[in-house]
């Protein structure tokens, strides 16, 4: 069954009740520089539900609905595939709710403040300040994209 890509940008997408198992045969690696032989063994079978999701009770899907984490390969209308109960670090690029607005950043940490990085240039630094409304919604774990 084909997944559906046609959420709308504001709605959480919800993880399937039963994740039967499916495995897809991984036959190599594919160079995308120079050519080179790259099929000629297979290795272990990959299960995407075992892939994407590590606890069905704590992940779900969104779908991206803008450009200001182009530069991580994050583009609008892919699937994100996000962990609530994964543990932010430095760096992590996470989901979280400022003022009650949703919005995908990088997590850092600057000189006695939290800030929320873009990886598009044109996108500022925001800065969290003291009596703002934040809520954690959960780490990035993959993106998924149409072709």
């Amino acid at each position: 069954m084909e997944p559906n890509f046609n959420y709308p940008l504001s709605v959480l997408i919800p993880i399937a009740d039963e994740l039967s198992e499916v495995e897809i045969p991984l036959v190599g690696t594919v160079s995308a520089g120079y050519p080179s032989e790259a099929f000629n063994y297979v290795e272990e079978p990959i299960d995407f539900n075992k892939l994407l999701v590590k606890q069905k009770e704590s992940t779900f899907c969104l779908k991206c609905g803008g450009e200001s984490m182009i530069g991580d390969g994050i583009r609008q209308g892919d699937l994100l595939v996000v962990d609530k109960l994964a543990e932010p670090r430095e760096n992590s690029i996470i989901v979280l709710s400022l003022n009650g607005d949703f919005t995908l950043k990088r997590l850092r940490r600057g000189k006695g403040c939290v800030e929320l990085v873009s990886s598009n240039p044109e996108q500022p630094i925001i800065t969290i300040l003291e009596g703002e409304e934040l809520h954690y919604w959960g780490v990035l774990k993959f993106a998924i994209k149409r072709f």
